[in-house]
């Protein structure tokens, strides 16, 4: 059998210029990242950072007692910095909500109190108007005791919905307490600068084209999150926090049901008050349209990129670096829309997790400026789950990069 010695020295060419590309992106992550050094600490306000999950987040200790949202199973960000004198503390609300009824979850879970998803707003979209009953992670929060919210991914939409709610209120539900006799719930009356500034990491400010996938991935991103926690398929114990629409798990009825009745239900389809719909573009910009910036809070970003641009296309594919359950959206959305959206981190476009298109921003320039964007560069080599220590993969390799990146957080948000 004759064997084609030009064609394998072709295919070598291509999968050695394929690994110098990646081993590139990784070391220039590692020259830009991992060298910062910590800043030293200075007090000008002792509000508290409050990290609030993405999309399929969940709090400590429920997937098992190895895996952390903020963290992964190498280190914990937030008892970290705590340790360390910055009082941070872990918000937990539905992994699949929308930003609307997470960001009432996320007030009550720092407030206390039972969830009111609004009158108006339950009736609208067909799902009970309370949820559950949470004691507050910071029930002093009002307009002398403030927050910093630090959102990754969805986190960062959910952040700015609420910092919105708490300051214009919701005229909507305003008029229909009214309108019916009703106590309006304090969130809605407006007029409350209670956040101090907004940290929004890898966030899908515009929307992903991922977002389309998202139905047909939902098993697959669970399955995964269930693998990293090592954990079994049939025995993982997931909260979708879904109440409002029904979906608790019975007393007696096995996980594997549960997950099979959740995966099923009609809640997923045509139904705009859910993740699925929000993290779409076409969700995103009514987002963006609903929600505002104020000159009192200071505004964040962060992205990330680990694809390359193809040496014969304009499209990108993911580098090796990836974790592999989001190589495939990552090829996806480097080959899908306009060439300004391709770069990726795996789930998000680097030019969506910037700034939300239509609102004040700039670039960096070592001088914050409360009521704009403070737009970051871009983190090259970065996926979406290295921003939290979730890559099992290289979690090891970026643990004292990811310590740093939050260490110079929480220090400039002291010094706000």
């Amino acid at each position: 059998m004759g064997v084609c010695f030009t064609g394998m020295r072709k295919k070598w060419k291509e999968a050695r210029r394929y690994w110098l590309i990646n081993a590139a992106i990784l070391f220039s992550a590692i020259l830009v990242i991992g060298g910062t050094q910590e800043q030293e600490v200075y007090a000008e306000n002792s509000d508290p950072n409050i990290f609030v999950h993405g999309l399929t987040g969940f709090g400590y200790g429920e997937l098992g007692p190895k895996l952390r949202y903020w963290g992964g199973t190498t280190q914990n960000i937030i008892g970290d910095l705590t340790n360390k004198g910055y009082s941070s503390m872990e918000a937990v609300v539905s992994p699949f909500g929308s930003n609307w009824d997470r960001a009432i979850e996320l007030y009550y879970y720092i407030k206390g109190g039972t969830v009111d998803y609004g009158a108006a707003h339950a009736e609208k979209h067909g799902h009970e108007r309370y949820g559950r009953t949470l004691p507050g992670i910071y029930p002093q929060w009002s307009g002398e005791n403030r927050v910093h919210l630090i959102g990754h991914s969805q986190g960062g939409q959910t952040s700015r919905m609420l910092d919105t709610l708490l300051r214009e209120g919701s005229v909507e539900e305003q008029e229909y307490a009214r309108a019916n006799g009703l106590e309006l719930p304090e969130i809605f009356s407006g007029s409350k600068t209670w956040v101090r500034s907004i940290t929004a990491i890898a966030t899908p400010h515009n929307g992903t084209q991922v977002a389309s996938l998202a139905k047909g991935l939902l098993h697959e991103v669970i399955y995964g999150s269930a693998f990293i926690a090592n954990s079994s398929v049939v025995n993982l114990t997931y909260d979708f926090k879904l109440d409002q629409w029904g979906l608790k798990q019975f007393p007696g009825e096995t996980k594997k049901n549960y997950l099979r009745r959740v995966f099923s239900s009609k809640v997923w389809h045509a139904n705009e008050d859910i993740v699925l719909y929000d993290l779409t573009t076409e969700g995103a910009m009514k987002l963006n349209e609903q929600t505002s910036l104020s000159s009192d809070v200071y505004y964040f970003s962060f992205s990330g990129n680990a694809t390359y641009k193809g040496v014969f296309s304009n499209n990108y594919y993911p580098s090796i670096t990836v974790f592999p359950l989001y190589s495939i959206p990552a090829a996806y959305i480097g080959a899908t829309g306009g060439r300004e959206w391709r770069q990726n981190d795996g789930l998000v476009p680097v030019i969506s997790a910037l700034y939300p298109f239509g609102q004040s921003y700039k670039a960096a320039d070592g001088n914050p400026t409360a009521g704009m964007w403070y737009v970051e560069p871009t983190i090259q080599g970065w996926e979406h789950m290295d921003f939290v220590g979730q890559d099992y993969t290289q979690a090891p390799f970026l643990k004292r990069s990811v310590q740093n990146f939050y260490q110079n957080i929480v220090v400039r948000n002291r010094s706000l």
